[in-house]
């Protein structure tokens, strides 16, 4: 089975995305459970997708830079 080009990226930015929002809603608990207050939590969560915005572009752009190069790339075989 393979896939697309387009669908891997698809498939990757997805699994990112749940990468972060798994990440913020750790840190929500773990900023309540250590006291923090609403705006203090929202402030944090506003700086963590901002964090993750830049974080997932930047791995989306060297996937999709590894990936263009693919045929290109060297092989294990002894030549």
């Amino acid at each position: 089975m393979s896939i697309s080009f387009e669908e891997a990226m698809a498939r990757t930015a997805a699994s990112l995305d749940r990468q972060i929002e798994e990440a913020i809603s750790r840190d929500e608990l773990i900023l309540a459970d250590r006291g923090a207050t609403q705006a203090e939590i929202a402030e944090h969560v506003a700086a963590r997708l901002e964090e993750g915005v830049k974080w997932k572009a930047k791995v989306l752009a060297e996937i999709a830079r590894g990936l263009s190069h693919w045929e290109d790339a060297p092989t294990g075989k002894l030549q």
